[in-house]
């Protein structure tokens, strides 16, 4: 059964370039694309987790010009969460993922506001990884772990991978199938922990590209598959 999903929508800026357009409206279409997914997972009532991986740690490197343009665009977006209906009849909650205080204040505050607004949906959960990297959470989980049992509230014997995953970013089920676009076959630190059996689906699609018939054609090749677990 598929549960949880998760996507790397990747190929936005080389999609700029081959069509000869701006990275703005590039950025854009990659940002509708998602919210289209999210729509497009409704023919799947068993999907209850989505995942997206927006921005890396990494990427925070980037050009001060790009980031600026994209967390305006990010910013309009996540606007239009609370000015649409859509969200509170659906029961969809939106968390974010990453390390979030080192974005900027503006942005910090849309993503409190969307995430309390949120807060009591429950049908189904999209998690927004904005400024992650899955060694870094491990690290973060660590350093974490580490504090509590200096404070005593961690017994180390009692740790495992169950109780370890509560020290991460947010506590949601392991993704069964992560799909990346634009024919790049790696995960770029993508759900590092929770990626250990995840199935992976390579489009050869930029993001902006990804049809429904192409997460169709993705689903339906999971669905082919045994999932053995090492055993």
């Amino acid at each position: 059964m598929l549960n949880s999903i998760a996507f790397i929508p990747d190929g936005n800026r080389r999609y700029a370039r081959l069509k000869g357009m701006n990275l703005a409206e590039a950025y854009r279409l990659g940002v509708k694309k998602a919210w289209q997914t999210i729509k497009w997972l409704e023919e799947y009532p068993s999907v209850k987790v989505g995942s997206f991986y927006a921005l890396s740690l990494k990427n925070l490197q980037r050009h001060k010009h790009e980031l600026r343009l994209l967390f305006r665009i990010f910013e309009k977006e996540f606007e239009r969460v609370k000015e649409s209906d859509y969200f509170e009849e659906k029961g969809i909650r939106i968390k974010f993922i990453g390390r979030i205080d080192m974005l900027g204040k503006r942005i910090q505050k849309y993503i409190r506001e969307i995430e309390e607004y949120t807060a009591n949906f429950s049908n189904m959960l999209i998690n927004i990884a904005l400024g992650y990297d899955g060694k870094r959470e491990i690290v973060d989980a660590a350093v974490q772990i580490a504090r509590d049992y200096k404070e005593g509230k961690l017994e180390l014997e009692k740790l495992d991978e169950e109780s370890f995953s509560n020290y991460l970013y947010n506590k949601f089920p392991e993704p069964d199938l992560i799909i990346r676009t634009s024919g790049e076959q790696r995960l770029s630190g993508f759900l590092t922990y929770m990626s250990a059996y995840s199935e992976l689906y390579f489009c050869n699609k930029y993001w902006p590209e990804f049809s429904k018939q192409d997460l169709d054609n993705a689903i339906e090749d999971y669905m082919k598959r045994e999932r053995r677990f090492g055993k």
